[in-house]
Formats: C-alpha cells, structure tokens, sequence
C-alpha cells in the first residue's frame, strides 16, 4: 500500500505543478526535483511492502517512506496556500516579477528551500537503508507477490474434506444439472463468482465430488494469484496422465500444450480451476482444451465476474449470496458443536438467541462463521462465555479473525494502485452504511483519486472504477426501486469494511471515531490526514493537533460539530474535503473563503440559511451540495468559480448566471427554472445531469432551444406546470439515459411506425408524474430497447392499458402508482420477460391482476398497497388471482 500512498502524492505535486503554476514559478525547479525523487523511489515500495509482513524494520522503512510523502505534498500545499494569502492581502495586485518580488516573498522563498532541503536529507538517509534490508530496485510494476502462508490457510479452512455446505443446495443443483445436461454437446464453461469466503471452493469442491465419475477424466487446480503458464499446464497434465516429474520438467511449453491436448482430445472431461483471478488463465488454456462435441465441462471459481465472462459469456455465472440468518446460525452451531447430532437438546434457548446474535456478526460470509464456530467450539458452552466473545468481538485482534481478514485482504492486494485508495475511502463510513454513488464519485474526485483519462470525464472513469470493485465483487450496488426515482447506493460487507479500518489504520489513510469511543477525539495526534465522525454526538477536539487535516466527514443523523472551529482555524489551512452532511449548525463562517484547497463542500440537511460571500474565492471548489438546507439565494461569484464540476441546490434557488461560463460543470440539480436558461444553458456544454424545478410554459422556448445543445447530457429530470415537448420532437437525445419528468405533457409521444414522436431512443430509467399519458403513449414506450426501470404517478389517463408480445424486453423494475382510471390491465404472453419486482399502489379501479403474470417466471417480488379490498382479495392463498402469482417467492399486501 506504501507504493500506492507515494504514488499518490507524487500525482497530488504533479497536479499542482500544473494548477498553481502562477504560484509556483519562482520554486518551479525545486519541486519538479522532489517529485521526480519520489517517483524514484515508488519502484522499491512494492517489494518492500511484501517483506514488511515478515520483518518489523522494512515496516518502519516503508511508513518512513510513507511519512516523506506526505510530508513532500504538504510542503507544496502550504507554499502554495501561504502565497496566495500574501497576494490577496495586497491592494491593486499586478502580477509581480522576480526582479520587484516583496522581501517576504524572498523569505517565503528561502523557507521552502530550508524545507527541500530537509526532505532531501531524509530521502538520502532513507534510501541509503534499502539495502541494509535487502529491497530491491524492482524496475516498475513488479508481479505480484503473496503471502504463501495466507495462500496455505486459506486451503486448510476451505479445502477441508468435511466442510460444511449449508444454505447452496440449489445453487449446487443447478451447477450438477448445468453440467450433466446430456443435451448440451459442446464444450462448455460456468462459473461460480463471489467475494472471498461465500463458499466457492466448498461449493465447488462438492460439486466436482458428486459429477467426477459422470466423466471419463476429471481434474481439480488450485491455480490463485501466483501462477505461470507452465506451471498450470504441468500440474494438469501430472493429474490427467502417468508422466514423471523430471519428464514434465524437462518439457517446454509447447510440448506440454501439444500434450495436454492430445490427453483430452477424445475424451469426456471435467476439469475445475478454482481461486482463478485473472483472464490470463483462460487465455493461456483454453487452445488446449479440444470441444469434441461429447459434453466436457469447465467449472471456475473467481472474485472477478470478468473472468466468467471472458471465459465463456453465453453461460451466466453463479453468483453465490451471503448465507440467511437461519442459514448462518445453522452453519455456525455446526462448528461450534461438532460432532453432535441433536444441537437444540444440548444447547439452551438463551445461547441459541446469543449465537445468532453472534452468527449475525459475521454478515452471512460462511469463512466468517466458520473461522468463529471453530472458535466457540474450544470454550465452555454457556452463556457468559459465549457473551464475552460476543462484547469483545473485533476480528483483527484475535488470532483466528485476523486468519480470515488476511484470506479477504488477498481482493484487496491484488487491487491495482488507484482502485486501493478508492477502495479504502469506505473506511471512513460507519459499519453497515449505503453511501449514495453519486456522493462517493464526487468525493473520490475531490481527494484525487481518479485519474485523468483521454476522452473521459473524471465522473465516466471514476464510474469505471466503482464497476471495477463491483466486478472483483469487493463492493455490493444496491437500489432502491420503491420510490419516485430509482436511488442507486453501495456498501461493502462488514468484514471487508473491518479490513478498510485496520488496513486505513495501519497506512495512515484515515482516523474514524463512532458513537462507541468514549475518549472523543481528543487524542488525535498530529499525522492525522482524514478524520471521519460517526454517531449523535457533540465532537470537539483541538484543532491545533492535527495541522495535516486534508478530509473532515461527519455522519450521523443529528451530529454536533464546532463548525467555527472547522472552518475559522488557520491550523486546518489544507482541508481538501468537509462533508458536513445532516449537522447541527446554522451558520457558515466568512472565514470558509480561506481554504483555498477546498474542492469538496456539502452542507446537505443542515440548518445553514445563507452562503457567505467569500465562498466565491475557493477558486478549486469542484462540488457545493447544500440540498435540504434553508438557502434561498446564492453569492453570485458562486457562479463563477470555473473549478465547479457539481452544484447541488435547494429548490427555491435560481442561479444567477450573468454570462455562460462553467465550462467544466457535470452536475446540476435542483435548480428553479429562470432567466439563466435563456442566456447561459446552452453554455453548460459538460452537463452530464440536469434537474430543473418550477418550469412554465414560458420557459418551453428557451428549453426546446438549448437542451438540444447539450450533447453529453445522461440525466434530466424535468418538473413543473408543464413539460415541453422538444424530447420526443427531436432525435438529438441519443445520450439520454435517464429521464423524470412531473408535470403535464400537452403533447406525449406516440406510437409510430413512421418514426415521428417517440420517446430518447436509449433511456434505461424512466419516471413519469402527471404526464397524462395514453394507451399510445405506452406502446411508444414498451419499443425502447433498453428501459429497466419504468414508473408511472399518475400518469395514466387510460381505463385500459395493454403490454403488447416482446413489449418492454428488458424491463426488470415496474412501479404503478395511483393510476386512478386503470381499470384492466393486460399483459400478452411475452411481455415484459425479464421483470423481477412489480408494485402496484392506489389503483383503487382495478378489478383484477392480468393473467399474464402466470408466465413471468423472472417475476421474484409483487407488492400491492393501498389496493381495493376486492383484488386484495383475490391476490390472497386461495383467491381467484392467486393461481397467477403463486410461483412469485415474495408477496407483500398491504
């Protein structure tokens, strides 16, 4: 991790070279030294790193590392900032030359290169050490080196013969039907995918014992992180063949491809590649692997959904689940109690109801519960002692937990650089907590994480950063689908989010304190550089001790924070960040305009009524997020910052734009409708998301105008007396993904084979309030080729609404809300094939549920509130309506 934090500062002085060069002229050389001193070092961290497990002074050798680095961009931060605040000081600035430069000016000068100097001294006495600890000068990106005995300990709890499988015998059936499916001739790949501990190897393990002798040969690799290609190709070959090691030795690569292939050329085989982390492997076996027609088989295990679909993309993977809780206390009193047959007899009520409690830790991750009921089983089974396990429960400061954090810590090393400190930002968050993407990408840009990539706007990379987590499965997407519009969020699992804090901890990343620290913050001492606050409570701490500060968060519902003392100090001159979201305070003060390096300031549902001017001179403020606050108006040079890249408003705000400008803006949200779109929309050529509020017919002109000049733009949402009509009248929206519109449409989309009105031709989300629409409408919308989510508020004036065959093909979320007319509703067969959840509320008119949902075998949740009494009725066990939604797992009425 050191590599990534100097990494890290290295693009952090890059960065300022280039913005704060008018700052940095006069000590240009000085800097460009230390950043290139830096980078040289970079090539020996990651050896260093490795042997840092093993040996405590190349650990203190790497956080000396880390303390230079820091150390290094705090000393080109504070230059910068100081002077800028003596030129701001001076009346009537003219640019100054070196030959008129103010003696404090030579002063400041002469300081920073005391300062350089120093860091200099400390990276020859450093590098000088490299050596004497045996770290190599590894030349850039090294391979990657695992610990080997994480790799052994991690076989031992999953490999063992008797492992546990519980809760995975449908997924286990569906693989043995998958592989024993006489129909399917050719040769063919599935793959069972997760995050490290849900069991994939047990599962796999299961599996492969089961449908072995279905297979004239069979073979099981271990392949992991560390592997080569004739290392893989001779650990087959010495399982499939009676080849002798010195034989398999001697032969190249190509006589072992040549050999492997002719082995299974006329045979029916199995074989299974478990822990697989990259595509690599399947690249470098697949050639060899011969499709005879017969029905052999490939099963993998990998964290990375992209190594299944490299390996074989018309065969979707299995993708396991966290256990249940029933499942996780089953599986957990099974190791607790081993070898006992009747567990409720010998295990009392109180210390059931504890180990659930105790299973509940563990998050449903079978490693966790396995690793914890081998635990319970070596102490007495009563209840003060499982309860004292359970009170003093931290996983990294026992034995057997730090056995399992270091089996899932395996994801995070093989994390490339920039995606570990994106990775470790969930750090910061309370346990549990389901951080809003938009808010997490924003903050991830604001501290630098995300680099800047031909061609892509830093929201589109940091966008492929967050899949790349989601598809190594170390990160879980979770949406809302209930509401007016869809709230797509994320969270890591609890053990995951344990590894952050330990790992945050161990690099210096970032300090958290949550509801449970009784000490406070008082005790922070000075390296702290990121500073996350949880729980109700009034913090305080001396601001004076951590003169580093660069991220101030705060979360919790109602938490107390001495704002004055967060913004007015000059000891926390360097806050990149402060996220203030849901604080107690009401007032902001004027000295906010000194922190020149803030990029990042969200003041969300807070009490705050007013900006203070000098919000304006944050010349590098990328993001301004007062949603939910009292603000009625902002300062005007608010609109001038050109740094602005997301500005999120109460709904009373209309922006007083003079001139175009903000060219660098993506987001904008919230805003009321005014004279601003008729002479500056058509500027914000970078808008990616617009929301507008209160718009009337008078602004429909200038909207149909200027909407269409705004070519990157992904989401609108639209709302007021009407709506106009531009977005189906023109086929300049093929950006446009998602779209909310509330508000009456005079003139809505149509049906046409001609190609006339039709709705963006891409959208993915649609919400419609008010629109009014017609049976017209809705086959103009069942046509849009990629539309997951559709939700109708009163929307519909129809008494009728048909879904036509092959109509909405990849609609998975339906939401129906007070359609007051809607009598019948009919779903043709073939309709809306992939819906998995349907909610139907207040529409009090119709009679009964369509026949359709009988055939809708994706359907998995239907709920239904605030219905009539008579089709509440009938959904009921043993109503008319009952036969058609009885396959559905989960009902809910209400």
């Amino acid at each position: 991790m050191a590599d990534a934090v100097l990494g890290y500062a290295v693009q952090q002085i890059g960065d300022l070279l280039i913005n704060e060069a008018v700052f940095l002229y006069e000590v240009k050389d000085q800097v460009e030294w230390l950043k290139e001193e830096l980078k040289t070092m970079e090539c020996f961290l990651k050896d260093a790193d490795t042997k840092s497990k093993r040996d405590e002074r190349v650990k203190n050798w790497v956080r000396q590392v880390r303390e230079i680095a820091y150390q290094a961009e705090e000393v080109v931060e504070s230059y910068v900032l100081d002077t800028e605040r003596r030129r701001r000081r001076r009346k009537g600035f003219i640019r100054t030359t070196v030959r008129f430069l103010p003696l404090r000016d030579f002063i400041a000068q002469r300081e920073f290169g005391n300062e350089i100097e120093a860091i200099q001294g400390r990276i020859d006495q450093i590098s000088r050490q490299k050596s004497t600890y045996g770290i190599e000068d590894l030349g850039g990106e090294p391979e990657r080196q695992i610990d080997n005995t994480v790799r052994e300990r991690r076989r031992v709890v999953l490999h063992a013969p008797d492992a546990d499988l519980v809760g995975m015998d449908e997924e286990k059936n569906r693989i043995l039907r998958h592989l024993l499916d006489g129909s399917r001739k050719r040769r063919s790949v599935i793959s069972i995918v997760g995050m490290g501990g849900l069991g994939k190897t047990t599962l796999a393990k299961r599996v492969f014992n089961e449908a072995k002798a279905r297979f004239s040969l069979s073979v099981w690799i271990d392949v992991s992180q560390q592997y080569s290609p004739e290392s893989l190709l001779r650990d087959i070959l010495r399982k499939l063949t009676v080849t002798g090691v010195k034989e398999l030795e001697e032969m190249t690569r190509a006589q072992c491809e040549e050999k492997l292939y002719e082995t299974l050329e006329a045979e029916n085989y199995l074989i299974v590649m478990d822990d697989v982390w990259d595509t690599e492997v399947w690249k470098i076996l697949s050639r060899h692997l011969p499709d005879a027609q017969n029905g052999s088989r490939v099963l993998i295990t990998t964290r990375d959904k992209k190594v299944a679909r490299a390996a074989d993309p018309s065969t979707p993977p299995l993708e396991l689940r966290p256990l249940s809780k029933e499942e996780s206390w089953e599986l957990l009193s099974k190791k607790a109690f081993p070898n006992q047959e009747d567990i409720e007899a010998i295990c009392s009520e109180s210390l059931r109801n504890l180990g659930k409690e105790i299973a509940r830790k563990c998050g449903g991750l079978p490693l966790a519960l396995v690793v914890l009921g081998g635990l319970l089983s070596t102490k007495d089974p009563s209840f003060w002692a499982w309860k004292r396990l359970a009170d003093t429960l931290v996983w990294e400061n026992m034995e057997e937990g730090r056995v399992c954090l270091d089996i899932l810590a395996l994801s995070y090393e093989d994390l490339p650089r920039h995606l570990k400190w994106c990775f470790l930002y969930f750090s910061s968050l309370p346990e549990d907590f389901e951080i809003e993407v938009d808010k997490l990408i924003r903050l991830w840009i604001a501290e630098g994480f995300v680099e800047q990539r031909e061609g892509e706007t830093l929201e589109e990379t940091a966008e492929d950063y967050l899949e790349e987590l989601v598809q190594r499965c170390m990160v879980i997407r979770v949406q809302d689908e209930s509401g007016p519009i869809i709230e797509v969020s994320c969270r890591i699992h609890d053990l995951l989010h344990d590894l952050t804090v330990a790992e945050a901890k161990e690099v210096g990343f970032l300090v958290s304190h949550g509801i449970r620290d009784d000490e406070g913050v008082s005790q922070l001492d000075s390296s702290v550089r990121r500073l996350s606050l949880q729980g109700e409570k009034t913090w305080c701490w001396d601001s004076k001790s951590t003169p580093r500060l660069r991220t101030f968060l705060s979360f919790g519902t109602r938490c107390q924070v001495d704002i004055n003392r967060v913004f007015s100090d000059r000891d926390l001159k360097l806050l990149k960040v402060v996220d203030l979201e849901g604080a107690l305070f009401d007032e902001l003060p004027e000295e906010v305009g000194d922190l020149i390096h803030l990029r990042y300031l969200c003041l969300k549902n807070t009490g705050i009524t007013s900006l203070p001017s000098s919000v304006a001179k944050l010349r590098h403020l990328q993001c301004l997020d007062a949603k939910w606050t009292e603000i009625k108006t902002m300062p005007r040079g608010v609109w001038k910052i050109e740094a602005l890249r997301q500005v999120i408003v109460p709904e009373k705000v209309e922006p007083e734009m003079l001139v175009a400008g903000l060219s660098n803006l993506q987001v904008l949200k919230e805003v009321r409708a005014g004279r601003w779109i008729d002479s500056c929309l058509g500027s914000l050529t970078s808008l990616r998301e617009l929301q507008i509020r209160g718009i009337k017919d008078c602004h429909h002109p200038a909207l149909s105008s200027w909407l269409l000049k705004l070519p990157r733009l992904k989401k609108l949402g639209l709302r007021g007396e009407s709506i106009p009509d531009c977005l189906w009248t023109s086929s300049s929206f093929s950006s446009l993904q998602v779209l909310s519109l509330l508000g009456i449409v005079r003139k809505p989309p149509q049906q046409s084979s001609s190609g006339g009105d039709q709705w963006p031709p891409n959208l993915t989300k649609v919400t419609l309030g008010g629109t009014s629409l017609g049976q017209d409408s809705i086959a103009a919308l069942e046509k849009l080729p990629e539309l997951t989510y559709l939700c109708l508020r009163w929307s519909y004036e129809g008494n009728e609404m048909i879904c036509s065959p092959g109509g909405f093909p990849k609609l998975e979320f339906l939401v129906l809300y007070s359609l007051k007319k809607l009598e019948r509703w009919v779903i043709e067969a073939g309709a809306m094939p992939r819906l998995r959840r349907l909610e139907i509320t207040y529409c009090r008119k119709l009679e009964m549920l369509p026949e359709g949902l009988q055939q809708m075998a994706a359907l998995k949740e239907l709920v239904l509130r605030n219905m009539s009494p008579v089709i509440r009725s009938r959904a009921k066990k043993e109503g008319y309506d009952w036969p058609k939604i009885q396959h559905i797992p989960s009902i809910i009425i209400g």
